[in-house]
């Protein structure tokens, strides 16, 4: 059977962008005063990519015009279109300036706060001319980010679902609960078992990797542990600790500055070890820069400080 192949020809970036920005204002004067053009420009752009399209995008309901299920569909497209073009253009201005290279990096909240400033501030000695964009970035956003190169680079611990994800590890810690160390188990070198499904537990969200760790650890000893909260942030969990709310299960080096001072102290959770392991996340098949093999060197460096044995 003979295949028909057709040229698809790429829509007009201009009229994607009119379209994109009458869909949030649903004003053409309002788009034609933030666009810069008149009336009439706005009007045609929109009818002409409907006419190329063969179909409505926008409808008029009152003063205002609303998308279409087409409309709402090609915006979504446009609008990833359209964020690729301008990362497109601020990286070629970038690649203009002469010795210019540039690192866009991402790291968990933790780790964006203990690690990443001082890679950063040593990888800006080796490149003076180094432009790096950096980000707390949570785990659900990391794929995404890498997928549409928001970032190139993440440092965190691996997802559960990241098949599209290399994972280069730095360096591994045993987790371990914690408590306030006014806490009545404060003195304990482990909690006591059957309590443990009572005690009021700070967990990670979801969508941690550490929350699914904790999770399948204490499955297997058919515990479930007492949730009240969910937070996404490690950070803020460890404050929430040092204010008395109840436990929670950490890495360690999430709080040894705590844990040295007495503020905060850590118990075993059990006989079986629970370790978790944090490292360097890219977008499987994307060839590695050599500013990324540099920045891999100063972590694998800074690293070494936050590598503990149980």
């Amino acid at each position: 059977m003979n295949t028909i192949h057709t040229r698809q020809i790429p829509l007009d970036s201009r009229q994607l962008n009119a379209f994109a920005s009458l869909a949030r204002t649903g004003s053409v004067t309002e788009t034609a005063q933030e666009l810069f053009l008149t009336h009439s420009a706005i009007s045609h752009s929109v009818r002409t990519l409907e006419n190329e399209l063969g179909c409505r995008l926008l409808n008029r309901v009152g003063k205002r015009m609303a998308l279409t299920a087409a409309g709402e569909t090609l915006l979504f497209h446009a609008q990833n279109g359209l964020r690729s073009f301008a990362q497109a253009r601020q990286t070629i201005e970038e690649f203009k300036q002469w010795g210019r290279q540039r690192l866009k990096v991402g790291a968990g909240d933790t780790l964006s706060q203990r690690l990443l400033p001082a890679v950063l501030a040593r990888l800006r000695k080796e490149h003076p001319n180094l432009l790096v964009t950096a980000r707390a970035v949570r785990p659900l956003e990391i794929a995404t980010c890498l997928e549409t190169g928001e970032l190139e680079i993440v440092v965190g611990s691996l997802p559960s679902r990241a098949s599209q994800l290399d994972f280069t590890p730095l360096f591994d810690a045993p987790l371990q609960i914690v408590v306030s160390s006014t806490h009545r188990w404060a003195a304990r070198p482990s909690a006591p078992t059957k309590e443990l499904a009572k005690e009021p537990c700070l967990l990670p969200d979801k969508s941690h990797p550490t929350r699914h760790l904790i999770e399948r650890y204490f499955a297997a000893d058919d515990i479930v542990l007492n949730g009240i909260a969910e937070i996404d942030s490690l950070e803020v969990i460890k404050e929430m600790l040092r204010h008395g709310f109840g436990m929670s299960v950490l890495p360690d080096w999430v709080t040894k500055d705590e844990l040295k001072a007495g503020i905060l102290a850590g118990l075993s959770p059990g006989r079986r070890r629970l370790r978790q392991s944090w490292g360097l996340l890219r977008l499987r098949g994307r060839p590695i820069t050599s500013i990324e093999n540099s920045f891999h060197v100063q972590c694998m460096e800074a690293a070494k400080s936050f590598q503990s044995a149980d």
